[in-house]
């Protein structure tokens, strides 16, 4: 009888992982088509003059299907766009992929029109000086981390304005918006940070022991989606329980036909089996309905006398058992 219920578990999994497989290609197909559609409407919007709106659909079409083609369209439009720094970058990638799939021809588009836009880059060179190199400094740029290697190089960036920030531990923050002209080179030092004041430090340590008014709330939300999702597994261990009990009984119905008394044969014995462990399991959904039907009660009714829940929940499925350890 394990023999049989193991076969059937593995025959599961076997379906579950079965499904998956064809369901992939579906899936794969699906983020083809969309590519293509969007990268069609990039191209339909680049002809009518509409390149701003273009761009976009260039992005998402090779974020679901990345390809040579797309990304040169991509470089396009951000040339045209204005975005000299990004279209360099995305001609040099185009380039990349290009070789790497055999596409010489090409790769050398891909990189004469990224040479071409070297004298039109604008660039932006972070500085930080020892005297501001605090443990744990971190510094980004338009909310992108810039890493100590990109320290103190000029990076190629778009035309416009940018925000550099810099943080650590203890200290307070720096935080600059810089314009960055056309085929301009910026550069900006970050000072070292000042201490942060002692209050704003001990402040959230106050807030964790002093108002408990937002926590209580916290705790509040807490017991209640507790109590509602106890509630919501009860209903689903009724209507578990509900099936296979009628499955339990139409299958030992069923079993009648090939057996008498206990005798049975082959298939009858097989039938019956199959309807005490449908009965088995239907037994453990009704058992856990109810005493996770009953704990949400409690969470409920108690709610008003309670700081908060404390409900711990052990369930373990057996072939004919529900464990269920809770306290309150």
């Amino acid at each position: 009888m394990q023999l049989q219920r193991s076969w059937r578990l593995w025959t599961a999994w076997l379906a579950v992982a079965l499904s998956v497989a064809l369901l992939r290609p579906n899936l794969a197909r699906a983020q083809d088509s969309a590519a293509e559609a969007l990268f069609e409407q990039g191209r339909s919007l680049v002809a009518a003059g509409r390149v701003s709106e273009a761009c976009p659909k260039f992005e998402e079409s090779q974020r679901l299907d990345p390809g040579v083609g797309t990304q040169f369209n991509l470089a396009d439009c951000y040339e045209k766009v204005g975005r000299i720094a990004s279209a360099w970058g995305q001609f040099k990638a185009a380039e990349a992929l290009a070789k790497a799939q055999g596409q010489s021809e090409r790769a050398a588009v891909a990189r004469a029109r990224a040479e071409a836009l070297v004298p039109r880059l604008s660039r932006l060179e972070i500085l930080v000086t020892a005297e501001a190199q605090f443990s744990g400094l971190k510094v980004t740029r338009d909310g992108v981390e810039i890493g100590k290697a990109q320290w103190g190089v000029a990076i190629p960036v778009d035309a416009g304005e940018h925000r550099v920030t810099a943080a650590a531990p203890g200290k307070l923050p720096f935080d600059r918006i810089i314009q960055v002209g056309v085929s301009a080179k910026e550069a900006l030092s970050i000072p070292p940070l000042e201490d942060a004041p002692k209050e704003a430090l001990a402040r959230p340590l106050e807030g964790q022991g002093g108002d408990t008014s937002d926590s209580g709330a916290g705790r509040g939300g807490a017991r209640l989606g507790l109590t509602l999702g106890l509630a919501g597994v009860s209903v689903a261990g009724l209507a578990v329980g509900s099936a296979f009990g009628l499955s339990a009984l139409a299958k030992n119905r069923r079993s009648e036909d090939y057996c008498s008394g206990n005798e049975c044969l082959a298939e009858g014995a097989k039938v019956r089996n199959d309807a005490r462990f449908a009965g088995n399991v239907a037994t453990v959904g009704f058992v856990a309905a109810g005493v996770l039907g009953g704990a949400a009660a409690i969470l409920y009714f108690t709610s008003e006398r309670s700081s908060g829940p404390s409900l711990v929940t052990e369930v373990s499925l057996t072939s004919a058992a529900l464990q269920f350890n809770g306290s309150f």
